[in-house]
């Protein structure tokens, strides 16, 4: 769920978390060009892993090479005055070679004040995404050579380097104030404001054995069902020490550095105006040792391993070319998980127990993996029913949902993309035009097709009451449903209700922008919705309303990455559709019966029955 005025935090590829990678070394080389693919000279390229920095200045061809690259979150930036940054972001598991094309340069213009809105001099961008295609980590590359983005007297700053027609997230940071995490700011005429908070200062030391430690990062996070999310770091000076800005609240600190493992979180209490001091020691260092291998004994590269007690991560790496993998940790006990990649599994259970004792090395067995099974099944409908028609299959316990669609004759094939949590997993079969749905489990070992026979049910058409933190509309439910208003339309003429009066519509406000999983989902959900009503009824709408903060192009990028085909409209300035109907979280659904009247506004876990009940009246 998020905001619509896009206060989430922003996950930066320039923020994850040090990984101790074993020592592989890759090459990554390529060339700088302009768009005619005439080679860029003099043009500045940046490598970055894990704020270990390599840079280059490309000669009349345009080339660039980098040795001793290991296998972990890599961001690669060019730049040339003038023009804008081009790069790549990702996990490299071999060499690679890749063209950065620079082109026409377009600015972002911001002013940072704080919440009186006085600017705010010297605040200063911490790291950036352009155009969600790469990260920039500003910070690291501006003791580089990278022109610092920092706000003048009048907290003004021109982002002069971004893409024409592109956008930028940011984090941006000042040591007297809280970061604040910008989730979208796209090319403008106009200035854009950003608030700073105050915030409340964490300081405190980290030392090993009694002795200060430098160069350690301690990062200040939430845990919650989500997982952990990282809202502050510092690097500690040669005295061991930190300090950070956060706004008020409880979180939890912990520090990492290549040559130790991690210690025990701490709780760190900054609800006071004072803040908090949170000093970490770090614990006596065990090594985890132990292999990735793939099906034929073949290693896999870049597999994700953690270690983790009680739940929380201490430690994480890849696997680096043989497969090999080595975890440094600070606790004797506890447990090991495998992500595998895509396509495949683990042989035996993800998450392995260990128990170290006394001894401070330990080599584990191999981690062997095996493709992930396709499910084949077949369904059937009771008696006297006719056809089968189309279903859709969903888990209901794998994160994120999985979802399949039958063909007209009830035949489906379940092919996982990851490896769920647990070996069983449960989906749910649903009619896309009658009230027969039927439960069922799945065991990855099981061979064999599955044959289900979908049963009646009666369908949850209560109104819930609003839940806290959302939107109410509880005030809008068997009214006419306010209109909606939108300045530009993506597969599809220009729409309104009186065009879809008769129909089902299913009318969700969203931003594209929005990547958390809860908003990931719906999109993913209103996509399998359109193609299993697609050729099969003609009485339902899909609609979409994108937020007006967005131009029409960013719109339309978004309709496209998120392979959209039902109608999807831009909302009308300023935010029109969104304010008639009370929207200020995204995104939100609301289902409009055949008379144009507001039937239900939470719809998680029952949106096809709803669907279905209102075709029937």
């Amino acid at each position: 769920m998020h905001q619509l005025h896009r206060t989430a935090a922003l996950c930066c590829l320039a923020m994850f978390l040090i990984f101790a990678v074993p020592s592989f070394a890759l090459t990554i080389k390529g060339r700088v060009l302009m768009p005619d693919k005439t080679p860029v000279e003099g043009a500045t390229v940046w490598l970055n892993q894990s704020r270990r920095v390599l840079q280059q200045t490309t000669g009349k061809d345009g080339a660039f090479s980098f040795g001793d690259v290991k296998i972990q979150v890599t961001e690669v930036v060019a730049r040339k005055a003038g023009l804008c940054l081009a790069g790549r972001s990702g996990l490299p598991v071999s060499d690679m070679e890749f063209d950065l094309v620079l082109g026409p340069a377009a600015s972002v213009n911001i002013r940072v004040t704080d919440r009186e809105f006085n600017p705010v001099p010297g605040a200063h961008i911490r790291t950036m995404i352009v155009s969600d295609q790469f990260g920039v980590a500003v910070e690291d590359l501006a003791e580089h050579g990278f022109s610092p983005l920092r706000a003048n007297d009048k907290g003004e700053i021109s982002i002069d380097c971004v893409p024409t027609g592109g956008f930028v997230k940011l984090v941006v940071g000042h040591h007297k104030y809280a970061d604040s995490n910008v989730a979208y700011l796209p090319v403008r005429d106009k200035r854009q404001d950003i608030q700073l908070y105050d915030g409340v200062p964490v300081r405190g030391r980290v030392t090993a054995q009694g002795k200060p430690l430098a160069k350690a990062r301690v990062s200040i996070f939430e845990a919650g069902v989500g997982g952990q999310r990282e809202l502050a770091s510092s690097v500690t000076d040669p005295e061991g020490f930190y300090s950070v800005r956060i706004e008020p609240g409880g979180y939890m600190a912990t520090v990492r550095h290549p040559e130790y493992a991690a210690p025990v979180p701490v709780n760190v209490d900054a609800s006071k105006a004072e803040g908090a001091v949170a000093d970490l020691e770090m614990p006596v260092t065990r090594t985890l040792t132990g292999k990735v291998l793939l099906p034929g004994d073949k290693p896999c590269p870049g597999s994700h391993v953690s270690f983790s007690v009680n739940g929380v991560v201490y430690e994480e790496c890849l696997s680096d070319g043989s497969g090999a993998f080595t975890l440094r940790v600070g606790s004797p006990k506890g447990a090991l998980l495998l992500g595998a990649p895509p396509g495949y599994r683990t042989a035996d259970l993800p998450q392995v127990p260990v128990d170290m004792g006394e001894t401070l090395k330990a080599e584990l067995p191999p981690m062997r993996l095996k493709e992930l099974p396709v499910i084949k099944g077949r369904i059937t409908v009771p008696e006297g029913q006719g056809p089968v028609g189309k279903v859709l299959i969903e888990s209901s316990d794998a994160e994120p949902p999985l979802r399949f669609l039958s063909d007209e004759k009830g035949a489906f094939e379940i092919r996982l993309g990851y490896q769920p949590e647990k070996n069983m997993v449960t989906f749910k079969a649903e009619h896309a035009l009658r009230l027969l749905r039927k439960e069922f489990k799945i065991n990855l070992d099981q061979t064999g097709e599955v044959e289900l026979r979908l049963e009646p049910f009666e369908p949850d058409l209560g109104k819930r009451p609003p839940i806290a933190g959302r939107n109410d509309l509880s005030k809008l439910l068997g009214k006419p449903a306010p209109k909606f208003q939108c300045s530009d339309w993506y597969n599809s003429t220009a729409l309104d209700l009186d065009k879809l009066r008769g129909k089902v519509v299913v009318l969700t406000m969203w931003g594209g922008f929005d990547d958390s999983p809860f908003a990931t989902d719906r999109m993913n959900q209103l996509r399998a919705l359109y193609d299993l009503y697609d050729g099969v009824a003609d009485d339902v709408a899909i609609v979409a309303v994108h937020d007006a903060g967005s131009d029409a192009n960013e719109v339309a990028e978004y309709v496209r990455r998120f392979g959209l085909r039902f109608p999807v409209g831009r909302d009308a300035d300023p935010f029109v559709t969104f304010e008639n109907y009370g929207v200020s979280f995204i995104p939100q659904t609301v289902v409009i019966d055949k008379r144009g009247e507001v039937q239900f506004d939470q719809v998680e876990g029952r949106l096809l029955e709803l669907v279905k009940s209102l075709r029937m009246k």
